[in-house]
């Protein structure tokens, strides 16, 4: 008979859970260079892979396929970039015009805080120059530091075409690797959580286009109709910033304002802020729901938390990244049985 297995209290699971927590935030911090590419070219690996599949039914070698799909989805990302840059260029032109008009804001408001608060504007001017030197240190700081890292960001944009590569040709290798960590038995729920997983990331990273799209256009033409200056530029950072979930918002707003104060009135920015927050909200009611589905069904409390922890792990890439991760993560807790308590503190009430 054998003798009877003895739990482990519930301390040492609970220290055993937090050491491995810090454990894996400690190399995803350390790592980050590497594994930061890797996981950018598994979504977009995810989302290149019904094109590589349809062009090796076309009787394309694998590697021609699979390269032919990552060259077109890097011609699309350039021209993405060259647009973008385009619509920057004429607003680089004007920012000495900008600063200056900016600085009368500044002045005009600082005699309304004296008049109304009766703060002196000494006082006022003080305050702006003290927290101007500390924001120009910082700022010098930035530059140096991103100065320094440019070698870092190349590599990172060159190497997530050469990982997304890898992925895509090396797909049913990876496959194996999977299947043979498991038992034969748990073969087909392996192959379950692989074909849900790829389902949640392309949902996600296909919704996710069409509806930068669909916001992009809807930011454009309210700021076109308000005769809001930079309209273009101005609605398409908001869309790519809406990739990022609350936080993206408001930094759209922030911008907005800010650019809108200075090349026109302040009406014209109250009511920019006001039809940017609704088209928000919009976006979270109704086009986010429809276009991206329930697959990705994480909720907002859980959203929150992982895009703060991305930020403080990989900073903006671990924020774009972070929604996918959990999603995975929960389909993953939702098929393993101790786990599944996690999946449904995750997902959403029924």
């Amino acid at each position: 008979m054998r003798p009877p297995v003895l739990k482990p209290p519930f301390y040492m699971k609970l220290s055993h859970i937090l050491l491995a927590l810090v454990l894996i935030v400690v190399i995803l911090r350390t790592m980050k260079d590497i594994l930061a590419p890797v996981a950018f070219g598994f979504l977009f690996a995810i989302l290149l892979l019904p094109l590589a599949q349809g062009l090796e039914r076309l009787k394309l070698p694998r590697g021609a396929a699979c390269g032919l799909a990552v060259l077109i989805f890097v011609i699309f990302m350039a021209g993405g970039l060259y647009f973008i840059s385009w619509q920057t260029s004429s607003f680089l032109t004007d920012l000495p015009v900008l600063e200056k008009r900016l600085m009368v804001l500044a002045t005009d408001l600082t005699v309304w805080i004296d008049d109304k608060f009766h703060i002196d504007s000494d006082q006022q001017v003080a305050w702006i120059n003290e927290n101007a030197a500390k924001s120009i240190t910082s700022l010098s700081n930035f530059i140096v530091n991103a100065v320094t890292s440019v070698s870092s960001v190349l590599i990172f944009l060159v190497f997530i075409p050469l990982y997304t590569f890898f992925l895509l040709f090396y797909r049913r290798l990876l496959v194996q690797f999977l299947l043979r960590l498991f038992r034969r038995e748990y073969a087909g729920e392996v192959h379950e959580v692989i074909a849900h997983s790829r389902l949640v990331v392309k949902s996600y990273v296909v919704g996710l286009f069409i509806e930068m799209l669909v916001v992009a256009g809807l930011y454009i033409l309210a700021l076109v109709c308000l005769g809001v200056k930079y309209a273009v530029l101005l609605g398409t950072l908001g869309a790519i910033f809406n990739i990022i979930p609350y936080l993206g918002m408001v930094l759209t707003i922030l911008v907005t304002v800010l650019v809108t104060l200075t090349t026109g009135t302040a009406g014209q920015a109250f009511w920019a802020a006001a039809i940017m927050f609704g088209i928000h909200l919009l976006d979270a009611n109704v086009l986010l729901p429809r276009i991206v589905g329930s697959k990705v069904s994480i909720n907002a409390m859980v959203t929150l938390l992982g895009v703060f922890i991305g930020s403080m792990i990989w900073g903006i890439a671990g924020m774009f990244i972070s929604i996918p991760t959990m999603a995975l993560l929960k389909v993953v807790f939702d098929k393993i049985p101790n786990m599944r308590p996690w999946g449904m503190i995750m997902g959403n009430e029924d």
